[in-house]
């Protein structure tokens, strides 16, 4: 693609470029029919199975910045939030299909490593690229893609199953995407040594084995994923289940450099990992009787006790130093100015 312009032969170079890369990275367990090159893509579906599609976008200024962004890290980002809402579900990713608009300055070698850094994890989950749009944007990137998985309709997990009694649990730890933001953005100089913190941002992992677990074993009640931020989507939870909750402060798990890192920060560390967001961590609940079966770790994956379930539809509280609070949610709504950069799921 030529710098300054998008033309029908430029466009054609790019979609071969991006059919390469995808072919290169092909999934030996697919079901496709039919892959890149013609109006649709065409799979076979599972018998048996339930097919899950999601899909999310990402917007230049919004989502990312290039100033800390690498392609290769837009890329691997965009695939990651889609895995994350498969993996919500307890399901398997098959495939998915991306949809871009490019800027007139970004050439094609940027865009290249794009989707190297998405299909770099698109082979570790082993889910494969079948097809999509491009086009020219008048400024700044737009990537939207779209996943498709399957999973069992006995085995899949939604917001709604969480019952009064249940136990709360969280996935890994909380809020180092946010401190990892605020260091990229405020404090750039120092950001190179938290790469822990920086990369939980940059690159996260999406906790598809300890969902597919959670869903196979039938453990959970209720799962989520946590992108928008422990508060609100706890909330989200609880509003789709009609029950309550109660959380333990000082069992909510932080990142290990949060204690380093709290003396730059702007808000507390426990203000990140409750408001933050962009973790992609999952929070489920599971019935008191099978609380002894949750191991403390899942596909190497700490996993932690964080409170239980109440009555009291929609009342989200915080135990904090032996006072109850009430929790609101605090964590990014897509239409709210300035509180966070992720979008909500539809």
């Amino acid at each position: 693609m030529k710098p300054h312009r998008a033309s029908p032969d430029t466009e054609a170079s790019l979609i071969r470029v991006i059919q390469n890369l995808s072919q290169r990275k092909a999934s030996p367990r697919s079901r496709l029919a039919l892959s890149i090159g013609d109006d649709t893509a065409a799979f076979r579906g599972s018998t048996g199975s339930l097919t899950l599609l999601s899909t999310d976008a990402l917007v230049e200024g919004i989502h990312f910045d290039l100033h800390y962004f690498s392609p290769e890290d837009i890329g691997w980002k965009a695939l990651a939030v889609n895995l994350s809402d498969i993996a919500a579900m307890g399901g398997n990713p098959l495939y998915f299909t991306t949809s871009i608009a490019v800027p007139p300055d970004k050439p094609s070698t940027w865009v290249r490593k794009l989707y190297r850094g998405m299909l770099r994890l698109a082979s570790e989950f082993q889910v494969r690229l079948i097809g999509g749009d491009t086009c020219a944007s008048p400024q700044g990137l737009f990537l939207d893609v779209t996943i498709i998985g399957e999973v069992k309709p006995s085995e899949m997990v939604t917001r709604k199953g969480a019952r009064p009694g249940d136990i709360l649990f969280v996935t890994g730890e909380l809020g180092g995407s946010a401190m990892g933001l605020e260091m990229l953005r405020r404090h750039s100089r120092l950001a190179k040594r938290y790469p822990e913190a920086i990369h939980r941002h940059l690159r996260p992992r999406p906790r598809s084995l300890v969902g597919r677990f959670l869903a196979s074993h039938k453990f959970a009640s209720a799962l989520i994923d946590i992108s928008d931020g422990l508060s609100t989507d706890l909330h989200h939870l609880c509003e789709q289940s009609r029950v309550g909750a109660v959380i333990d402060a000082q069992k909510i798990p932080l990142p290990g450099s949060a204690t380093r890192l709290a003396p730059v920060l702007a808000k507390t560390t426990l203000d990140y990992a409750l408001n933050g967001g962009e973790d992609y961590e999952l929070l489920f609940t599971v019935p008191a009787k099978l609380r002894s079966r949750i191991p403390p770790k899942i596909d190497g994956v700490a996993i932690h006790e964080i409170g239980w379930i109440t009555k009291e539809a929609g009342g989200c509280s915080i135990i904090k130093q032996g006072r109850t609070e009430k929790v609101s949610p605090g964590g990014f709504d897509h239409f709210i100015v300035g509180r966070g950069v992720e979008g909500g799921q539809i």
